[in-house]
């Protein structure tokens, strides 16, 4: 039987017999709206008499003809019927701009090859401690100021030059029209309340100590965060939120949430005096009082939140909120979806494609199963879906970034896509190989096949290289 060039590889795959030559004038026919499939569900039908797509919606169509593309490559494709539908409503791909800056173009050619693969989602995040990408008018200085770094300092990545960039509103805006023609849902995200040294850089007025202090340089987290107990701090997020929902017409906006230590709080009189006010009894429930206030303010606009898994650690988050699971050791996020809440995976160990191959392989990604330990029926149920993260302190430039991404991002759509099991991590690689130029043919060149999956004496040297040349585990730890 042959083995069709197909990721995600289709849920039926009927062979009719014989092959055709697609040409540019070979017959084409689409039916939208037809009756019985899922709304990214297809069928693709290829026959001597022509090709034919069937759909409910557009976002089908679209699948199918990526399906259609891939199919391609094999020069003669063979006479087939493929029915598709996707297993997860959340497929996405997260993209840091913060600590190494990728360009418009850039950008471009990661959504195209993320569409390739039926990717849905292009979480973009645009802040952090080491810097502010994202163009607002309301408060200039984010701009002017937290968009630049005095140096890079990033283990073996330094770079003791001046560093910065930020995407205007028409560039983000080009990027939104962009994903929308290829049905993916551009997903921003503004860290709050750490990670937020480029704010504090631009108005420290906003720490706990009101300490001059400058745009981050270093990766890891730092004890400066947003101060709880300041009004104004709500004045800067509501602002900043309201003009990135101008922008960007997604449904949901990733407010960060995450690795926010309380040291500042802890010392803060405005945010102790904040915590008697509200009847919290720690500094992580000061947090979760942060937090659903941020969430209340985005429902109001008909916007739902999503947040790094730490900020259930008030135990006060409300239930509309979407927990992205990276790293969670007490099992909090397990809990949270066994009682009905969505929770998005992106595992540490398996979805964060900043590690070099010699720590994360490719046949750890693919064959991680998304259905974590802990969860109960009801909680399988609440997987909205997963996504591959790609951090930028070791990507200083595209090349770098896509040798990184792929093909271990195609390997987590497969699973985003495909119904676990429907194909094997060996007969995965053989079928990235044959799509290997398409990707080229987009600008995105992957990482050699000889780096995929190194052997154990091989990736007990990356481990050793990848920690001596880290600063300290709170560096090596702390990504986002």
């Amino acid at each position: 039987m042959v083995r069709l060039p197909v990721i995600p590889c289709p849920d039926f795959v009927e062979y009719l017999g014989g092959e055709v030559q697609i040409t540019p004038d070979f017959p084409l026919t689409i039916t939208e709206n037809a009756e019985g499939f899922d709304p990214e569900g297809y069928e693709l039908k290829i026959s001597s008499d022509g090709v034919s797509i069937r759909a409910a919606r557009g976002a089908g169509i679209f699948y199918a003809e990526q399906t259609l593309k891939q199919l391609k490559v094999m020069g003669r494709v063979p006479c087939v019927l493929i029915k598709d539908e996707p297993a997860f409503r959340y497929r996405g791909i997260m993209l840091d701009s913060v600590r190494h800056f990728t360009e418009l173009e850039g950008i471009k050619k990661l959504i195209d090859a993320a569409a390739m693969f039926q990717l849905i989602v292009f979480h973009l995040h645009m802040t952090d401690d080491q810097g502010w990408r994202n163009q607002t008018l309301a408060w200039q200085r984010l701009t002017e100021i937290g968009s630049k770094r005095p140096a890079s300092e990033f283990g073996n990545e330094n770079d003791m030059r001046k560093y910065g960039g930020y995407y205007t509103k028409q560039q983000m805006r080009e990027i939104v029209d962009y994903c929308s023609k290829r049905h993916i849902e551009v997903v921003p995200e503004i860290d709050m309340p750490g990670h937020t040294r480029a704010i504090l850089a631009c108005y420290p007025e906003l720490s706990c100590t009101g300490e001059q202090l400058s745009v981050g340089t270093k990766q890891g987290i730092y004890s400066d965060i947003l101060c709880a107990g300041n009004d104004k701090v709500f004045d800067l997020v509501f602002d900043v939120l309201s003009e990135v929902m101008e922008i960007f017409p997604s449904k949901r906006i990733h407010i960060g949430g995450d690795e926010a230590p309380k040291k500042r709080w802890r010392e803060c009189p405005k945010c102790q005096k904040r915590m008697k006010e509200q009847g919290l009894n720690n500094e992580e429930e000061l947090q979760g009082w942060f937090v659903n206030r941020i969430v209340d303010f985005l429902a109001e606009h008909g916007r739902q939140a999503i947040a790094w898994n730490e900020s259930l650690k008030s135990g006060l988050i409300k239930d509309n909120v979407v927990i992205q699971y990276w790293m969670d050791k007490k099992g909090l996020s397990q809990a949270f979806a066994n009682n009905g809440g969505s929770i998005i995976i992106s595992d540490f160990y398996k979805y964060y494609l900043d590690y070099p191959y010699g720590m994360t392989p490719l046949k750890k990604t693919y064959n991680f199963n998304p259905l974590i330990e802990g969860l109960n029926e009801q909680g399988k149920k609440n997987i909205f879906g997963i996504e591959a993260t790609i951090w930028t302190e070791y990507m200083c430039d595209f090349n770098k970034l896509c040798h990184m991404t792929f093909p271990r991002a195609a390997a987590v759509a497969q699973t985003g896509w495909a119904k676990r099991g429907s194909m094997d991590c060996e007969s995965f690689i053989e079928k990235f190989k044959a799509l290997t130029p398409i990707l080229k043919d987009l600008g995105i060149t992957p990482a050699p096949e000889s780096e995929w999956n190194p052997s154990v004496f091989s990736r007990v040297g990356t481990v050793v290289k990848f920690f001596s040349n880290a600063l300290n585990w709170d560096m090596i730890r702390g990504r986002q």
